[in-house]
């Protein structure tokens, strides 16, 4: 029963659920913008090209700068830390939505946002992960890591992107507005949480030091690095290039619709809802990093389904499916992380995490578009599909990476885990 209700007794906690509430409102505007946003720029270029060039604008600083927002996350309180994104990402949006209510925006300007947006997503990202395991007790974890990609899902892929693609229909101000508005209440709801401190950790030297330290225990972490390649390089050729791709593919091959680019986040955003709700009660495997490769193999694989979608509902298939996967893989990856990384180092470890699987994007997207302009989308995921199945394959049949779950997989009488 406990298991069962584990969800239950997270929301009881008042800083946990502080923190989900404001990111769920912060979720919604997101998936709002992400939409709006994309339709504008296909608007005014036609180009899956131009697209893949904005993702990847947004993107490059985020990777390039993770490490030393480890760093910094590992030096300052992570609460302060998110309030200073989220104050900074408001000012940026509520200043993108001025210039275009003022009919002056062009793609310079675009390109521009989307570069000092993404540096504070660098601030963000890391301070949210190092700060989860100091609010949240151990054995509810899993929910926490769980109930994130629930409201992620549901805000910010399902009803986000489906107001998003009504409202861009009608007005790109109001939609990059309410974005706006969204960062600003996330912050209200930081602000009404305790304060947190800083980590306690020994004092070093400088903060370049710092970031050796986190690059240099993933580094000699087998699992860790491994995972961590692998998951690149499908990343940047399969996943993260279906935000440009599937939106060019229905607007500029299948003619469909604004609203159906919207409504196709939106199904990705139900089935990570309706799986979270799931996972955050799953037992964490005997043998995880297998179970992880398994549940992501999977959502790579229908990457195929692009290469013979010739309607909506196929279409739809592929971002249901790699939705689904993501959420479970993740809650397992997530809990796996914070189970085994030493606490002073979360913040580092975390933008490695980071910097690693999503290093490779932003070259990803531009090739992505490069390509797909060149040979098509259906040839271009039917290609990279297939080849980024191999280093998934390679973690599966790796006993040096799997080495990590030896001793849980072969447990003695006294230490198995107890229904």
């Amino acid at each position: 029963m406990q298991r069962r209700l584990a969800v239950a007794r997270l929301v009881q906690h008042r800083e946990p659920t502080l923190l989900l509430s404001g990111q769920a409102v912060s979720n919604l505007g997101d998936g709002v913008a992400l939409v709006a946003l994309t339709l504008l720029v296909l608007d005014t270029t036609h180009s899956a090209s131009m697209l893949a060039w904005f993702a990847a604008a947004r993107m490059a600083p985020t990777v390039a700068f993770l490490l030393v927002g480890g760093a910094v996350v590992d030096r300052f309180s992570r609460r302060a830390l998110l309030l200073v994104s989220d104050g900074s990402r408001f000012v940026l949006t509520a200043g993108l939505t001025a210039i275009i209510a003022a009919h002056a925006l062009h793609y310079d300007e675009l390109i521009v946002f989307a570069l000092a947006f993404g540096l504070f997503d660098a601030l963000f990202m890391p301070a949210y992960a190092a700060l989860t395991p100091q609010i949240v007790p151990t054995e509810l974890l899993p929910a926490m890591n769980s109930i994130r990609p629930l409201s992620s899902n549901l805000m910010g892929s399902m009803i986000g992107p489906a107001l998003g693609g009504l409202l861009a229909a009608y007005s790109t101000s109001w939609a990059i507005g309410i974005d706006a508005a969204t960062f600003a209440v996330s912050a209200g709801f930081l602000l009404a949480m305790r304060p947190v401190p800083a980590p306690e950790r020994a004092p070093t030297t400088s903060m370049l030091k710092d970031i050796r330290e986190g690059v240099g225990y993933v580094r000699g972490t087998t699992w860790f690095w491994s995972c961590l390649l692998a998951v690149a390089v499908v990343n940047a050729l399969v996943l993260v290039p279906q935000g440009v791709l599937v939106p060019f593919f229905l607007r500029h091959v299948l003619h469909a619709p604004k609203v159906e680019v919207g409504l196709v986040f939106s199904l990705g955003g139900v089935a990570g809802a309706l799986t979270s709700l799931v996972a955050g009660n799953l037992k964490m495997p005997r043998r995880r990093i297998r179970t992880m490769f398994t549940v992501w193999g999977v959502g790579t694989l229908s990457g195929l389904v692009m290469g013979v979608a010739t309607s909506f509902w196929e279409v739809a298939l592929f971002p249901i499916v790699v939705s689904a996967s993501i959420v479970v893989g993740n809650v397992f990856w997530e809990t796996m992380v914070q189970e085994e990384v030493p606490a002073e180092m979360m913040g580092r470890a975390s933008s490695v995490d980071w910097f690693v699987s999503l290093g490779l994007s932003p070259i990803g997207l531009v090739l992505a578009g490069a390509l797909a302009g060149a040979i098509g989308v259906r040839a271009y995921y039917v290609v990279v599909t297939l080849v980024c199945l191999v280093p998934t394959v390679l973690i599966l049949l790796s006993r040096r990476v799997n080495a990590i779950d030896a001793g849980r997989t072969r447990p003695s009488p006294s230490s198995a885990p107890v229904d």
